[in-house]
Formats: structure tokens, sequence, C-alpha cells
């Protein structure tokens, strides 16, 4: 049978804190097992975030697609002038606001303010979406937008766990640090009267 190498498993005992040391007390065993527990909270929370991105990316999804059958993109006509043109960002078509007339469903006539195409004229086609009411309602969620919710619930369901464990390791390391330093002090109110000499008699101490 083959024997276990002394170096094997040294990896493991020094994440863990478990190196072989005739020096190391309880407070610091406890303090490297805080400090593997920390060193291991990025790998939990990188699974957990991917865990929790991945349900907020199918309930956001399951909620556009249904809110999706309910939103439907009709022709409309402008019924004012489109006058008031809004800022945009770089390389995106300049929008006003106009009135504009619709009928959804057949023969339910609506007027609403909607954005346009800027410099749209008065009797303009354009397009609105609506819900199954006919009333003016923005367009189903892309994919991207969906995306982006999944992506930033999950960073910050990791940012959340890797700062609780640091805050949870670094409350425990006080408290391990301070019950170290009381023993110390124990420790050396035994020790320090024998190593000073103070528990010898002085010469002549019991003559009259």
């Amino acid at each position: 049978m083959r024997e276990g190498h002394p170096e094997e498993g040294r990896p493991r005992r020094r994440l863990l804190g478990r190196r072989p040391n005739e020096l190391r007390r309880a407070g610091d065993r406890t303090r490297g097992r805080w400090i593997a527990a920390f060193r291991l909270s990025p790998l939990i929370a990188v699974l957990c975030g991917i865990v929790i991105g991945m349900a907020v990316w199918n309930a956001e999804n399951r909620a556009a697609q249904a809110e999706a059958l309910h939103r439907h993109r009709i022709p409309a006509t402008t019924v004012g002038q489109a006058d008031r043109a809004l800022p945009v960002r770089f390389n995106e078509p300049r929008m006003a606001t106009a009135q504009v007339a619709w009928e959804y469903p057949v023969s339910h006539r609506h007027t609403d303010t909607v954005l346009v195409p800027a410099g749209t004229p008065v009797g303009g086609k354009v397009t609105v979406w609506v819900d199954d009411a006919g009333r003016e309602t923005p367009e189903p969620r892309p994919e991207g937008e969906v995306a982006s919710t999944a992506v930033a619930a999950g960073a910050a369901a990791f940012g959340v766990i890797v700062l609780s464990a640091g805050g949870v390791v670094w409350l425990r390391l006080r408290r391990v640090e301070a019950h170290s330093l009381a023993a110390w002090d124990r420790e050396w109110e035994l020790l320090e009267p024998r190593w000073s000499g103070r528990v010898r008699r002085d010469p002549g101490a019991e003559d009259d």
C-alpha cells in the first residue's frame, strides 16, 4: 500500500489554516478558518449570482412575452403639428410630441399625445403601440432590456454576498483578536512574576 507523501494535502491545509505549527493557538486556527471562508465567498457569490440572474431572466422574459401578447402596433394619423422637438442621443432620430388619432378596436377612436418623428406634418402617417382596449402603451420590452435586468440582479447579488461575507468575517476576526489579547494578558499575569524574578524572595526578607 502506498503511503501518503508528507507534502500531499498541504495546499488544502494551507487554505483551511491547518498547517502543522506547534506555536499556533486556538485563536490562530479560528482566524485561519474564517479567512479561508472569506476566500471561498467570491466563488459562492458567483454561483448565487448566476442562479439569481437566471431566475430573474426567466421571470422577466415570461412577463415580457405576456405583455407582448396584449400590445399591438397599429397605424395612426397626426391631428396636430409636431413642433416640440425633444433632445435625443447621438445618431438617434429627433423626436417630437404631437396629437395623434387612431382606431382600435374597430370603430373605437382614440386621441392622445405621443412621440413622432420631428417634422411630421398634420395628417402624417405614424405607428403607435396600444393595449387591448386601444389605449396608448409602451412597446414590448426588447430582449436586451430583459438581459440587462437579469445581469444587474446577478451583479447585485454577487456584491451583497461578498460584502456581507466580508463584514461577518471582519467582525469575527475582531472578536477572535479580542479573545486572543485577553488570553495573552491572562498568561502574562501568570508568567511575568516568574520571568521578572518578583516571585523570588529578597535576601534577608525573613531576618528580624
